[in-house]
Formats: structure tokens, C-alpha cells, sequence
């Protein structure tokens, strides 16, 4: 949790750790040009000194549960919070979990983390779809591409694609934007996810 106290009044704002360790963590942090805090962020420089507390962990005990497929839904810095996740199931040896990632951005320049995505795509059980309107340049060979908003149509063709159409063992993850989210969660259920299998992370 990052807390502003500067400038005449306190803000705060929740952020996704990325890596944690004892000395350090990481934090994708995105600037918007009319942010309240974006305007104070931007000016950081190497040497000062901001307040944060945490880390808070969100429950994924679900998501490194033992089950043949994960569905995750990102969009922008809603990755994040599946940046640990799945590095985490990569260091299982005995993992088998089948991910399917579907990155939702604006264009190609929105892709974030995107050298720890490849990197995710050369493993035989992940596979990196990149989903957008207009996406023109070129990607990196191992990832899949969607040139279409995610509707409900897209995201029941890239889940049976994916899962098939026993769903009980599937799980499904999202993180983005309030508006992506509730569509994800209802297109989940009514391709007949399990409504406990759907997990809704705070972006």
C-alpha cells in the first residue's frame, strides 16, 4: 500500500508486488496523465523516500491448488499479481497445470514484462495470448494473437480451445479494470465454470 502524504492531504492506493524479498520488492506502477498520484509519482527520483506498508498477500491458495487448467484474464498492470503465480508454478517440478494467459491491451507498446512473457511461452504448458483491436506489429513468434475486443463469443472459443468442455477441473483468473472483470466472471459462468473456480484479484 502506497500512501502520499504530500502536497496538502494524504492519498493512498494499493499496488501488486511483483517479486518480494528481504531487501527489495517491485511494484509495476502505470502513469496516467490525469492521476492524482501519477503527477507526484512521476517525479521520484533515485534517492528519495515514499511511504509504503505491506506486503498484503491475496488468498491464491486456489490457483496453486493441483487442476488441470488455468485460465488467467489480464489486462494492463492486472498482471501483476500473476507474475509471482505462475513463475511459482514454473519451480514445480510435479506441477502439470496447463496456463493459458490472455492479455488484453490497447496496443503492442502496452505490453508489459514482456521478456518474463516469452520466457513463460517457451515452456510446453503456457501458452500467451495477446488480445486487442488493432494489433499491427509484430509479436514475439511464441505468442498467439486475437485481433478482437474480448467478448463473450472470443472468450468461450479460447476457453473450450483450451479446457474442452469438462470444465470441472478448470480454474479462472482475472485482474484488470472493474469493467473487465465483471465480464470475465460472467462470461466464466455462463460457459459453466464452477462459480468457486472464478477468482476475481484486485488491480
Amino acid at each position: 500500500l502506497f500512501r502520499n502524504s504530500s502536497h496538502g492531504g494524504a492519498l493512498s492506493r494499493p499496488y501488486t508486488p511483483t517479486c518480494v524479498t528481504k531487501t527489495f520488492f517491485e511494484v509495476p506502477i502505470k502513469i496516467y496523465r490525469d492521476g492524482k498520484l501519477s503527477r507526484h509519482i512521476q517525479d521520484w527520483k533515485i534517492g528519495d523516500s515514499v511511504e509504503w506498508r505491506g506486503p498484503y498477500r491475496e488468498d491464491d491458495s486456489l490457483l496453486k491448488s493441483k487442476f488441470s487448467h488455468l485460465l488467467l484474464v489480464a489486462g494492463g498492470t492486472g498482471l501483476a499479481p500473476f507474475i509471482r503465480i505462475v513463475d511459482e508454478l514454473l519451480k514445480d517440478d510435479e506441477a502439470e497445470t496447463r496456463i493459458r494467459l490472455i492479455y488484453c491491451v490497447r496496443s503492442e507498446a502496452d505490453i508489459l514484462f514482456k521478456d518474463r512473457l516469452v520466457d513463460w511461452a517457451k515452456h510446453w504448458n503456457v501458452t500467451v495470448v495477446i488480445c486487442g483491436v488493432g494489433l499491427e506489429a509484430e509479436l514475439p513468434y511464441l505468442f498467439e494473437r486475437v485481433n478482437a475486443r474480448l467478448c463473450e463469443s472470443v472468450f468461450q472459443a479460447e476457453l473450450t480451445a483450451f479446457a474442452g468442455a469438462d470444465l470441472k477441473d478448470t480454474v479462472v483468473s482475472v485482474c484488470g479494470r472493474a469493467t473487465l472483470e465483471k465480464d470475465v466472471v460472467n462470461y466464466a459462468t455462463r460457459s459453466g465454470v464452477d462459480r468457486s473456480k472464478i477468482i476475481r484479484f484486485p488491480a
